[in-house]
C-alpha cells in the first residue's frame, strides 16, 4: 500500500497515512480526530545513475562530421 502525506486544515498537524489503491481520500481523518484534510503533494525521488544522462552524450555528430570533410 502506498504511504501519502497529508495536512489537517483545522489544526494543522502534518501526518503519513496508507491508504490502499481501492481506497478513498474522503476516509482519511486527523489523528486529533477532525476529518477536514488535504493531501500533501511533493516531488518524487528520482536518482539518475550511470551514462547517458549528460547533453554530450547525445550530440549532433552529424554537423561536427560535415565540419571536418571540407
Amino acid at each position: 500500500m502506498p504511504l501519502y502525506d497529508f495536512a489537517c486544515t483545522e489544526c494543522g498537524t502534518r501526518f503519513e497515512k496508507q491508504i490502499p489503491f481501492s481506497g478513498s481520500q474522503n476516509d482519511v481523518t486527523c489523528p486529533r480526530g477532525h476529518r477536514a484534510v488535504r493531501r500533501i503533494y511533493s516531488s518524487p525521488q528520482v536518482v539518475f545513475k550511470g551514462n547517458g544522462w549528460y547533453i554530450t552524450d547525445h550530440r549532433n555528430t552529424s554537423a561536427a562530421g560535415s565540419a571536418t570533410n571540407e
